[in-house]
């Protein structure tokens, strides 16, 4: 009996001793890497960064070897090129081309790029990735923030902040979307080690909000805790946006130019192709059956009858390219501390009223305003605001300071992200995170 004893004590101390150094073993990636970024000069207050972007911010590059083009000015092969966004190539003729180079086949219940065009976004893991949202830098995009937060002392670029790219024609349960949570997921883990340890602070804008909110709840509370700090949602697109609606009914993305510029009806045609806007239509419980999206003399289109509105334009595999999203998106507590920016009192699109039936869907409709950042409803933007682990809302009223875009050049809005990533004033609030984060699907 006491032998027996001796040994199992003997056994237990050497479970605890291999237990321990295994514990060690498994330290020295951070030790390391604490070690570097002291002798690198990179500041410890300062929690590193991974920004995430809305719809058409990050670019595309495409290459090119097809059998057929619709023009005979076309390409039919071409080494790597900006697909997204070169702004001479959405305008005039070369639009044609554009369009047939971007927009996605759908069959056999699956979105893919149309045959003979690879497509990849540049830039994953780089600071300045995201300074523009045009290859010609003429459209500012995270540029204003990115430059704060890299004036911080201590800050190392491609170090503490960092950018995750995504191919937004591409949404939840995709493949490609699947690939690029895969790599977010690295890419989190691995500047949690760059930077000694320190969790990341995710920030995400617009279509970035629904994307990262999906992101995290497919992620264990286990790795949340140990890899994210907090996320700051900037305009988050939660409930869906009317201009979508818009967008796939009468003129695709680019409604601001005239049609002899950039011609809307091959814009809309191509947004019908997009597996992103559909996840991004307005959708439950956000909106029900009573909030009219779309309104014609002979039927009303709400969250209830989105199916028959795509059959009524004729898009007949509308309801088949909407239901792959269903389910998809998460709109309830993610399990991290959050930080929730958006504008407010700014006209915009509450519902849209095509006044001839004749006409539908080619009209173009009357706005039926209400308030917002002047893109996203205010509805759909405060989703984030009801969430236990919201510890901060900060809300910017009228169009200069809290617009859908010009929020990201708001020095107020851009301080205090540089406040919360330094936290000067104690911002991490993390005792308010919720342990048990809510499976909320929508749509």
């Amino acid at each position: 009996g006491e032998g027996f004893q001796r040994r199992v004590r003997g056994k237990q101390w050497y479970q605890r001793r291999v237990r321990g150094l295994f514990r060690r073993v498994m330290a020295l990636p951070r030790v390391l890497a604490l070690l570097v970024v002291q002798l690198c000069g990179v500041s410890l207050a300062l929690k590193p960064v991974v920004l995430v972007p809305g719809a058409l911010a990050s670019h595309i590059e495409a290459k090119l070897d097809k059998k057929t083009t619709p023009h005979w000015y076309c390409s039919k092969k071409s080494d790597w090129f900006t697909l997204w966004l070169s702004i001479e190539y959405i305008l005039g003729p070369a639009l044609n081309c554009w369009a047939d180079n971007f927009k996605l086949e759908f069959e056999d219940g699956t979105f893919r790029n149309t045959d003979g065009v690879q497509t990849r976004v540049p830039g994953f893991g780089k600071s300045r990735t995201l300074d523009y949202s045009d290859n010609h830098h003429l459209l500012s995009y995270y540029k204003p923030l990115v430059d704060a937060l890299l004036k911080v002392e201590g800050a190392v670029e491609d170090v503490t902040v960092r950018s995750a790219p995504f191919d937004y024609r591409y949404s939840a349960p995709s493949d490609v979307n699947t690939e690029f949570q895969s790599r977010l997921k690295g890419l989190i883990e691995e500047t949690v080690l760059k930077n000694g340890g320190r969790k990341v602070v995710l920030i995400s804008h617009s279509l970035g909000g629904p994307t990262t909110s999906t992101f995290l709840h497919s992620m264990t509370q286990d790795w949340r805790d140990s890899n994210i700090d907090s996320w700051v949602s900037i305009s988050g697109v939660f409930g869906g946006a009317l201009k979508v609606v818009k967008a796939m009914v009468s003129h695709g993305v680019m409604d601001q130019l005239p049609n002899i510029i950039s011609d809307r009806f091959v814009h809309r045609r191509v947004a019908r192709t997009i597996q992103g806007n559909y996840y991004m239509l307005p959708r439950r419980p956000v909106y029900t059956g009573s909030d009219v999206l779309v309104r014609t003399p002979n039927i009303n289109y709400t969250v209830d009858n989105l199916e028959q509105m795509f059959v009524d334009m004729g898009v007949t595999n509308g309801p088949e390219m909407l239901g792959t999203v269903r389910n998809s998106s998460y709109v309830g507590d993610p399990g991290v501390p959050v930080h929730c920016f958006n504008g407010k009192d700014i006209k915009t699109t509450s519902s849209y009223y095509y006044t001839k039936q004749k006409d539908f869907p080619d009209e173009i409709p009357t706005d039926v305003w209400g308030d917002g950042d002047g893109t996203v409803p205010r509805r759909s933007l405060k989703v984030c605001h009801g969430w236990q682990s919201t510890c901060s809302v900060q809300e910017y009223s009228g169009e200069k300071l809290g617009e859908h875009g010009k929020i990201l050049d708001n020095p107020a809005f851009i301080q205090h992200i540089v406040d919360i990533v330094t936290d000067v004033k104690k911002t991490s609030c993390a005792d308010k995170c919720s342990s048990t984060p809510v499976d909320n699907r929508t749509l």
